[in-house]
């Protein structure tokens, strides 16, 4: 293959992989899934009453009809929350975010449209279930409301049927989003070991649902495995499980070990997760969101929720060195604007001498079209004057694009970071960008893009034919298509990354020009 027609290959595969692939096939969406045929699932509803035997996997469920009960509701208002518990069954009703808003409104985490209520509990005991299903809980508190830094309250649930009493405990912490969440049994006062699962859903709310995120079930095993709906198994090691959308999330976390028996169903398209564990038990909850710091406050590695794609162990640092910015200049556009400033520097070596590679091997396309043409039809010979030719002129074909490879996973870890962190959710930048987590309203910001790739473009030496420029010349125009619906902060980094590469290819040309004159 010729070296003009390698490069254009190499230069539209690293384009495309940037950003066509990148987005829509590593980054898939997995809004609405439904149940693969054949797929692992534990069914919900049953037809009849069936439990889990002792040690299975699988969720405790049963049939047993609830006894119509007046619902009445405690609140529990924090700095970080609002909580309300059900007396029906002691699960949480609604769960909002005060601190987070969609549409204006704070977020709700949670909300009661299902089959189960979050932190409902299914008994294996058909005794014990009708208990559950057939009193109402008592409260020792009327209200909760905790405004001091950390305050703490222990919310204490009980109902009793029988000579069978049910226990259930929470315990908020004011200033965090972590909640301890306990179950007991007694007979007489006694304490039973009873199997029990506890479920989390439906769903997440209804939290943006989003092409380039997952919203579901999500696990991690074995403290390093992340498995997503269908492929998380009852049966394995697993540190936590969770309902996750982009920004937030809904963990189930062990209290006294770092094991959970656990698993995820889907009923009706809605998703659930639950733990099985035994009476008297507790396990640690984390609903809020997915940021390091707020999730920092519970442990078994739920920071791992936090996926930045394959180039993660990159992103991380850099979305750390953002918040540091951000914490100087108080502003994320800004951060993002010295950020890549910062990586330009960081790579200006490697640009330099790609730049200087595509120079030197633009002056020899016409030496290369006088080869093209005196071994034309003669591809052996065409190849090896072609090697020669670089060899004396010591011009490595592949130089202008093997630094550019390098520094491909420095890109998809910041694309990934600004693209999924929730730092940048409702973060203003200035003028009409409200929110850097949302597209443009107006469009401005990926046409100005379009263009300084449009300059950058025509700036960049080329040993491309004239039919290859003219079919390049349209990557600008399929780009500004591509990030109308891109998130403004990443298209604030590709037109600050653009401009920057104008200026650079501006003084490299200076440079290399200084050099010549001097020989």
């Amino acid at each position: 293959m010729e070296g003009n027609e390698k490069r254009a290959i190499i230069a539209i595969g690293i384009t495309m992989l940037l950003i066509t692939v990148y987005s829509y096939f590593y980054l898939p969406s997995h809004t609405n899934q439904t149940p693969k045929k054949g797929a692992q699932q534990t069914q919900v509803v049953k037809t009849k009453a069936q439990t889990a035997l002792p040690g299975s996997t699988n969720a405790v469920t049963t049939t047993v009809a609830p006894k119509q009960i007046k619902e009445r509701l405690v609140d529990v208002n924090t700095d970080y929350y609002t909580i309300s518990i059900s007396n029906k069954n002691g699960a949480i009703k609604r769960f909002v975010l005060k601190k987070y808003h969609l549409d204006k409104k704070p977020v709700t985490l949670v909300a009661s449209t299902g089959a189960y209520n979050t932190l409902e509990t299914v008994f294996k005991d058909k005794q014990v279930e009708n208990v559950e299903k057939g009193t109402p809980y008592t409260f020792d508190k009327n209200s909760i409301v905790l405004n001091k830094k950390g305050e703490k309250t222990t919310l204490t649930l009980t109902k009793t049927l029988n000579g069978i009493t049910i226990v259930k405990k929470y315990i908020f912490t004011n200033d965090n989003y972590a909640i301890d969440f306990s179950v007991k049994v007694l007979k007489d006062g006694k304490p039973l070991k009873e199997e029990f699962s506890v479920y989390a859903g439906p769903n997440l709310g209804d939290l943006e649902k989003s092409k380039y995120s997952h919203l579901g079930a999500v696990a991690l095993v074995k403290e390093k495995k992340i498995r997503k709906d269908e492929k998380i198994k009852p049966d394995e090691d697993i540190n936590w499980i969770a309902l996750e959308s982009k920004y937030f999330c809904f963990a189930f976390l062990p209290a006294e070990s770092n094991r959970l028996i656990a698993g995820y169903t889907n009923l009706k398209g809605k998703h659930y997760i639950y733990a099985n564990l035994y009476a008297p038990a507790a396990v640690e909850i984390y609903g809020g969101p997915k940021s390091k710091e707020d999730i920092a406050v519970v442990d078994h590695k739920l920071s791992k929720i936090i996926r930045f794609g394959m180039f993660g162990f990159i992103g991380k640092p850099l979305l750390s060195v953002l918040n540091f910015l951000y914490s100087i200049v108080g502003n994320y556009g800004i951060a993002i604007i010295i950020l890549t400033f910062f990586i330009r520097i960081l790579f200006y070596p490697l640009s330099f001498k790609s730049y200087k590679s595509m120079k030197e091997m633009s002056k020899l396309q016409p030496k290369l079209k006088e080869l093209q043409l005196k071994y034309k039809g003669k591809p052996d010979l065409l190849n090896k004057a072609t090697m020669e030719l670089y060899k004396k002129h010591k011009v490595n074909p592949f130089g202008g694009c093997l630094p550019v490879v390098i520094q491909i996973p420095v890109f998809l870890a910041l694309y990934n970071v600004l693209l999924n962190a929730i730092e940048l959710r409702g973060a203003p930048f200035a003028f009409w960008i409200t929110d850097l987590s949302t597209k443009d309203p107006y469009y401005i910001l990926p046409i100005i893009m379009g263009l300084t790739m449009f300059v950058q473009q025509k700036l960049t030496p080329s040993t491309m034919d004239p039919k290859q420029q003219k079919i390049m010349m349209f990557m600008p125009l399929i780009f500004t298509v591509m990030f109308l619906s891109f998130p403004s902060g990443l298209v604030i980094y590709w037109t600050t990354n653009n401009i920057l590469t104008i200026l650079q290819q501006f003084i490299d040309s200076k440079i290399l020009q200084a050099k010549e004159k001097n020989v």
